[in-house]
């Protein structure tokens, strides 16, 4: 079992299917806001980060209580895979994070 559980939230600014789907309403909300609340709402979550490219993004999960973490826009594209999100995300906040939940806002 892990002593601190760290969830990092992958949330790309760009979409081609919906533009901006992230930031759109959904049920009173932007859709980024729904992963943020409830993994601050799951008890065995210890911190919540979130990882976009968009300015937009994670000012909105800063306000529902994430942290931000900002992606450079070269592993930010349609070709850029999330395993190359989350290691510089881990770059970022350090590598002695043992449990790591991958969260996207869309599923």
């Amino acid at each position: 079992m892990c002593d601190k559980v760290t969830a990092i939230i992958l949330a790309r600014g760009g979409s081609k299917g919906i533009p901006n789907k992230n930031i759109l309403e959904f049920l009173g909300k932007p859709l980024v806001a729904w992963s943020v609340i409830q993994a601050k709402l799951t008890k065995e979550i210890d911190d919540v980060y979130i990882s976009s490219d968009s300015d937009d993004i994670l000012n909105i999960a800063e306000r529902y209580g994430a942290v931000k973490i900002k992606r450079p826009d070269e592993i930010s594209g349609d070709t850029a895979k999330s395993e190359e999100a989350i290691l510089h995300a881990l770059d970022i906040i350090g590598d002695d994070h043992k449990c790591i939940i991958m969260l996207e806002p869309t599923a």
